[in-house]
């Protein structure tokens, strides 16, 4: 960004690597940004595994594959909130389920007096 390079996410595409290895850099800084693009290297293969496991999982959970039909819930999302709330059926409404997540705020005073701000 200092290079004036922004690409957000098509940073990490192949055009976007090529661009940051084609950027010009004091010494140090080039030493460190092929530091970090081999470090990205080694992790991608991980984070691949790590990512299909998850598609797996929430794929094999019929909650999690009807929330990831909804913009913008992918596997995690969905996984992470079917495996948080559990059979949805032990909620007896939405309010409980908002309870629950801790969705609701709410103001804990004491003396059976609300603070003002």
């Amino acid at each position: 960004m200092g290079q004036g390079l922004c690409r957000r996410k098509k940073l990490w595409a192949k055009v976007g690597r090529k661009e940051v290895e084609g950027l010009v850099l004091d010494p140090w800084a080039s030493l460190r940004r092929e530091e970090l693009l081999q470090l990205l290297d080694q992790l991608d293969p991980w984070i691949d595994k790590l990512d299909g496991a998850v598609i797996r999982a929430a794929e094999s959970r019929s909650p999690a594959v009807c929330l990831m039909q909804q913009v913008g819930v992918g596997p995690v999302t969905a996984l992470a909130f079917v495996l948080t709330l559990g059979p949805v059926s032990r909620f007896a409404n939405s309010k409980k389920v908002v309870s629950y997540l801790g969705l609701n705020p709410s103001e804990e005073s004491t003396g059976g007096r609300q603070a003002s701000d």
